[in-house]
């Protein structure tokens, strides 16, 4: 969209300042027709101040983009330059590829809240994101929302759906929308321990990709298709390629602690993991 803005007097400057809305960018923050380039949402709020001596004034601009057409489960999704399938695991649809979107930082930094989506590639090597995803911290995750942080429960808590990094029209699962999906496929499941439990959910998710270190029990009959990404520790390190794989939920244990789920090369079961 270009953008119309009063043009600022002779010693006068003009900003705009996205408030609201993730991974816009403008093609000069200065120029009242500047272009702007949508992000991931739908909906952005744009502010232009005009500063001189004689003091300063602003007005909102509200940007509104047509939301993509429904996705039927079974079709691709495209997602910031990527194709994601989706599949149907009892009443729930999932994409059956790890989410790679954002730009690389080094390991060694934090994600932060800066507008733009942020991802670890393992060891710092773009290679490893285009074949297992990217890796996020878990604030980064759910982008921030209500406040969250590494540090800080979300204020006030969740409720219903956590948009996320995701595309518009899905979301990141909670703890127990995970628990509704591994007792679909393996009934002996207990949701309530963080231990490994059950049989075989963990070998119906395994990608027969060949990625996976042996032995690997893996069967995708669940179409799943998860693949051992590893982690990026919080010294910085990336631990577990081909050998473990880690999904984060929207939930928490507490401020510090988020729910996630592991999937072993070693285990035919799962782990309820924090």
């Amino acid at each position: 969209a270009t953008v119309a803005a009063n043009t600022p007097a002779a010693g006068e400057t003009g900003t705009w300042t996205i408030i609201s809305g993730s991974g816009a960018t403008l093609s000069n923050a200065n120029s009242p027709t500047a272009t702007f380039t949508k992000g991931i949402d739908s909906t952005y709020v744009l502010e232009w101040t005009i500063a001189g001596l004689c003091g300063t004034s602003r007005d909102t601009l509200n940007l509104l983009f047509p939301a993509p057409a429904g996705t039927t489960c079974g079709q691709t999704i495209n997602y910031a330059g990527e194709s994601y399938p989706s599949v149907q695991i009892g009443i729930q649809c999932w994409f059956s590829k790890n989410l790679n979107v954002g730009t690389m930082i080094n390991a060694s930094n934090d994600q932060t809240q800066n507008g733009n989506i942020e991802k670890y590639c393992y060891n710092n090597n773009p290679v490893n994101c285009a074949t297992y995803g990217g890796l996020y911290q878990w604030a980064e995750a759910v982008q921030y929302q209500n406040g969250a942080s590494n540090s800080t429960s979300p204020s006030p808590a969740f409720t219903g759906n956590v948009r996320g990094i995701c595309p518009t029209g899905w979301h990141l699962p909670s703890d127990v929308e995970y628990c509704t999906l591994t007792t679909f496929l393996d009934a002996t499941v207990n949701c309530t321990v963080f231990n490994w439990s059950g049989t075989d959910a963990g070998g119906k998710m395994k990608s027969l990709s060949g990625l996976w270190f042996p032995p690997n029990n893996a069967t995708n009959s669940s179409g799943f298709s998860a693949l051992p990404g590893g982690y990026r520790a919080t010294n910085g390190t990336s631990y577990d390629m081909v050998v473990n794989t880690y999904f984060w939920s929207s939930s928490e244990s507490s401020s510090t602690i988020a729910i996630s789920r592991l999937l072993g090369y070693l285990n035919s079961n799962i782990f309820r993991n924090l």
